[in-house]
């Protein structure tokens, strides 16, 4: 889960699986944890049986039952959550009470905001595909109702930032170029003219009449490109090439296996919808 939880309480047999991001919890610890580093992401609906049934199985009896009556009384989210952190006793009480501030702001927001806020976690948890149906249910479904026109602004700009992440660099322009026009900062411009030209690559001649500010971000890029060859997996994938070349076709194999499920797992976790 990113860092070592002390976990003090009962371990549980059958893990509590989180639908929106398909992370397994087993302590009430991590729990905790999840919920401290999660909050954009977690809506009412993770208040279920299934978590009622963590908390007794991790030994939480008196909390689970206090977090089952809440639920059948309309408690809030935030209500429910502080009694779990406060309970579990894994953060600090000030810590909590930070935590405490932001879900009492969120309660006070339009579904706009809040559905921008929860696009905004999972664009930067990498859950590419579900960030996109955030997004498009402000544009689609609501029109940015209640939004800031910079805020609205940045809803496009995000969307074209999640779709270019998943190399699909024809719909990133489409979205860069309005949230341009909606919001004229020169961030999602020159977001427009990467795309594009990431898109025309390998298909296309280079262009060499580029105006300035397309010539400029083509110079980023190819400096983008070159420095890539200097990363941890470029490295990683030349190594894999020399093991074939020196005949090394067992440890080759192995080494292919490995890199090709972490990118499997990488494609399901970008690709996930909730």
């Amino acid at each position: 889960m990113g860092k070592i939880i002390l976990c003090r309480g009962k371990k549980a047999d059958t893990p509590l699986t989180v639908l929106q991001t398909g992370v397994k919890l087993y302590t009430a610890e991590e729990l905790c944890y999840y919920i401290y580093n999660n909050i954009y992401l977690i809506g009412q609906d993770f208040i279920d049986d299934n978590l009622i049934s963590f908390l007794d199985e991790t030994g939480e009896k008196e909390l689970a039952e206090r977090v089952r009556k809440l639920k059948e009384t309309g408690g809030s989210l935030a209500q429910i959550f502080v009694i779990i952190l406060k309970t579990i006793d894994y953060y600090s009480v000030a810590e909590i009470e930070q935590l405490k501030g932001i879900l009492n702001t969120l309660g006070k927001q339009s579904v706009c905001e809040r559905l921008k806020a929860r696009g905004d976690g999972y664009l930067n948890a990498g859950y590419y595909f579900a960030a996109v149906r955030c997004y498009e249910s402000i544009i689609k479904d609501y029109k940015g109702k209640d939004l800031l026109a910079a805020d609205y602004a940045k809803v496009y700009h995000n969307l074209g930032t999640a779709y270019a992440r998943m190399f699909m660099y024809d719909k990133a322009v489409i979205y860069y170029d309005e949230a341009y026009r909606t919001g004229q900062h020169e961030e999602s411009k020159k977001c427009s003219i990467a795309a594009l030209i990431m898109a025309k690559k390998d298909k296309e001649p280079v262009n060499v009449d580029a105006d300035e500010d397309e010539y400029v971000v083509q110079k980023e890029l190819e400096t983008l490109m070159d420095n890539a060859r200097y990363s941890d997996e470029y490295r990683e994938l030349e190594d894999i090439a020399r093991l074939k070349a020196d005949g090394n076709l067992a440890q080759y194999n192995r080494a292919v296996d490995e890199r090709l499920d972490r990118w499997r797992t990488a494609y399901i976790k970008y690709s996930k919808t909730f």
